[in-house]
């Protein structure tokens, strides 16, 4: 089975420890690679000594300005995104035009923080992305409407056609009256589950390729998806670069585009 996923590595810079702590173990829990830093330098230190994915940085660090450092990875890591945080009153175009991809005051809750993460990487994957020619069709099932139309929205900048389905009796219902390329499901869903769909695909329509995204890896592990047919398989958090990699090489049976 194709396996392209790579952890998320995310660097984390604020001088109160307990913002530190608080963002770098609950971006673990969420499945990031989490480092933190206290100030600039050793910030710059962690930069200089491993691949860094994403950049969140406070303002006011207390060796040199979080404006500084924004500035620095831009200008030394230029495809590293940099979001910005901030209890102080620091106008947010200052921040924007310092090169910061996103600005968050505090007090925020950490679902922002990974909305922000998560849209941020997108759009920087949908940039460095190169199409392939022919628009091959793809079904997204998933019950969170917010996933089916990132998802929608990205393969269709990767030259796929994709639609949406909510559950799994919605997209058997899809696939009875039209033909797809790919099937890409999430597991938790009402109704019919993802795990159930992919046996009812697999038993129908055995040709059609299924990947299984999903956030519950101990649950349903990669091993039992290829057991039961799935052609891929790529655990929540994910870069939608994972995802163009992996059709790509079940679609047009090569690695990269």
């Amino acid at each position: 089975m194709p396996n392209s996923y790579e952890s998320i590595t995310i660097l984390v810079i604020d001088d109160e420890k307990l913002i530190r702590d608080l963002l770098g173990e609950t971006l673990g829990a969420l499945g990031y690679t989490a480092l933190t830093a206290e100030d600039f330098k050793g910030a710059v230190n962690i930069l200089d000594s491993q691949s860094i994915d994403v950049v969140i940085t406070d303002i006011m660090l207390p060796d040199k300005s979080g404006i500084e450092l924004i500035e620095l990875v831009k200008k030394n890591f230029a495809k590293t995104p940099v979001l910005a945080i901030s209890g102080k009153n620091i106008p947010r175009q200052e921040i924007l035009d310092a090169g910061a991809d996103g600005f968050l005051a505090k007090p925020f809750r950490i679902g922002v923080v990974e909305e922000m993460i998560q849209k941020t990487l997108l759009q920087q994957d949908i940039e460095r992305a190169n199409p392939i020619p022919g628009r091959k069709k793809i079904l997204v099932v998933d019950d969170e409407p917010d996933v089916v139309s990132t998802l929608i929205e990205s393969l269709d900048a990767l030259g796929y056609q994709a639609i949406g389905a909510a559950n799994g009796v919605e997209a058997l219902e899809i696939i009875e009256k039209d033909s797809f390329d790919l099937v890409i499901t999430d597991i938790r869903m009402p109704e019919k589950n993802g795990i159930d769909l992919l046996k009812d695909i697999k038993s129908k329509f055995p040709d059609l390729p299924v990947v299984i995204i999903t956030g519950y890896t101990l649950a349903y592990p990669p091993e039992q998806a290829k057991k039961e047919g799935a052609e891929g398989y790529i655990p929540k958090p994910f870069r939608i670069n994972q995802i163009d990699e992996l059709l790509a090489k079940i679609l047009y049976d090569f690695e990269k585009k």
